[in-house]
C-alpha cells in the first residue's frame, strides 16, 4: 500500500482503498456483515443499500484524511471497547433478523428509496466497518498518509472519498451481480415460514431470517472473542499475501497509467462511481417491475395494515367500470 500512496493521485487512493480491504481486520469484518445484511434483501434494492454501508464506512475514514486527528486517536485507543460494542450490535441485529424487524432509517432520508430495506442498519455496519479497518495499522497508515499527501481540506475530502470507494468498490460489483443474475430470486434464497415457540410465545418467521441472525450472532460472538484476546488486528497469512500480492499488481497499473494525466485519471475514477449512481436513481417502476424490486411489496408488507394497504384498497376502489358492450365482447 505504501508504494501506492507515494503520490496524492485519486487513483492510487482508489487502489489503495481495494488493498485495504485485504488488510487483517478488515475483509474479516467487512464482507461477512456486508453480506449477512444484503442475502435478505431483494433485486434492484442493494445498491442504493450498498451506498448506506459505504456512507458509514466514510464517516470513520474520510475524516481521518482530512486531518481530524481526533477520529484517528479515539480509534485506536478505544478499538478493544469499539469492538465490543460491534459484537453487541451484530447480536442486537440477530436477534431482530429473527423475528423479521428492520432498522430503517427516517423517511426524509430515504433518497434513493429503500423502503422495507434495513437502511440504518447498512449504515450501522459500515460505521464498525470503518472502526474495524482503521485498527488496523496498514488502513491507518494510508488514511494518514493520504492526509498528508492531500494539502488541503477538499484534497483530503476527494483522496478520502476515492480510497472508501476502492475499499467498498468490490461490495458494489457483488450488488451488480446480485441484481444482473437475480441470485436473489433463486430457489435457494427463497424464504420459507418457520414458526418458533419461545417459551409462551409464538413467533412468525421465515428461513432467511434465520439463516440472516445465525450469520450475525456468529460475527457477533467472533467480534466479542477477538475483543477478548486482544487479537482485532491480526490477520491469516493467505490474508496478507492476497494483499501483498493485490498491491503489486495494482502499482504495475499505476505505473503503467501515469502518462495520463492526473485529472484524466479523477475523471475516470468519478466516471466509475457515476456508473453506480445512475444505477442506483435509475427509475425501476416499469410494468411487472414491482414484484422484482422488492420496494413496498416484501410479504410482510403486503400483509401489513395500513396506509400500504388503503393504498391498495383506494386503488381498487377507483378501478373504472367496464361498459356493458364491451363487457359482452
Amino acid at each position: 500500500m505504501g508504494e501506492l500512496l507515494t503520490t496524492g493521485s485519486v487513483l492510487a487512493a482508489f487502489l489503495a482503498g481495494g488493498v485495504a480491504l485485504f488488510a487483517p481486520c478488515c475483509i474479516v469484518f467487512l464482507a461477512p456483515s456486508y453480506l449477512a445484511a444484503a442475502v435478505k434483501n431483494r433485486r434492484w434494492r442493494l445498491l442504493p443499500l450498498t451506498f448506506l454501508f459505504a456512507a458509514g464506512l466514510a464517516l470513520v475514514l474520510v475524516p481521518i484524511t482530512l486531518g481530524i486527528s481526533l477520529v484517528a486517536s479515539a480509534v485506536a485507543n478505544y478499538h478493544t471497547p469499539l469492538y465490543y460494542a460491534g459484537g453487541a450490535l451484530m447480536l442486537a441485529l440477530a436477534a431482530l433478523s429473527v423475528s423479521g424487524r428492520m432498522l430503517t432509517l427516517p423517511a426524509s432520508l430515504r433518497a434513493p428509496d429503500t423502503r422495507g430495506g434495513d437502511g440504518l442498519s447498512f449504515f450501522s455496519l459500515g460505521v464498525f466497518s470503518g472502526i474495524a479497518s482503521a485498527c488496523c495499522a496498514p488502513v491507518l497508515a494510508g488514511v494518514m498518509t493520504l492526509s498528508a499527501l492531500s494539502g488541503s481540506a477538499v484534497g483530503g475530502l476527494t483522496l478520502g472519498l476515492a480510497y472508501t470507494f476502492g475499499m467498498v468498490f468490490p461490495l458494489f460489483l457483488i450488488a451488480l451481480g446480485w441484481d444482473r443474475f437475480r441470485l436473489g430470486e433463486r430457489k435457494l434464497l427463497q424464504a420459507r415460514a418457520v414458526r418458533l415457540r419461545l417459551g409462551t410465545r409464538v413467533v412468525h418467521t421465515n428461513s432467511i431470517n434465520l439463516v440472516v441472525a445465525a450469520g450475525f450472532a456468529a460475527m457477533g460472538v467472533f467480534v466479542i472473542y477477538l475483543a477478548g484476546t486482544g487479537t482485532m488486528t491480526s490477520g491469516p497469512g493467505i490474508q496478507v499475501a492476497a494483499g501483498r500480492g493485490l498491491a503489486g499488481v495494482f502499482t504495475r497499473v499505476e505505473q503503467w497509467v501515469s502518462p495520463v494525466p492526473e485529472p484524466v485519471l479523477g475523471l475516470a475514477v468519478l466516471a466509475l462511481a457515476a456508473v453506480f449512481v445512475v444505477a442506483t436513481l435509475r427509475d425501476r417502476r416499469r410494468p411487472g417491475a414491482d414484484a422484482l424490486t422488492g420496494v413496498g411489496t416484501d410479504a410482510a408488507d403486503l400483509a401489513a395494515p395500513g396506509p400500504a394497504g388503503e393504498a391498495c384498497h383506494g386503488a381498487a376502489s377507483h378501478t373504472p367500470r367496464v361498459p356493458a358492450d364491451d363487457a359482452r365482447t
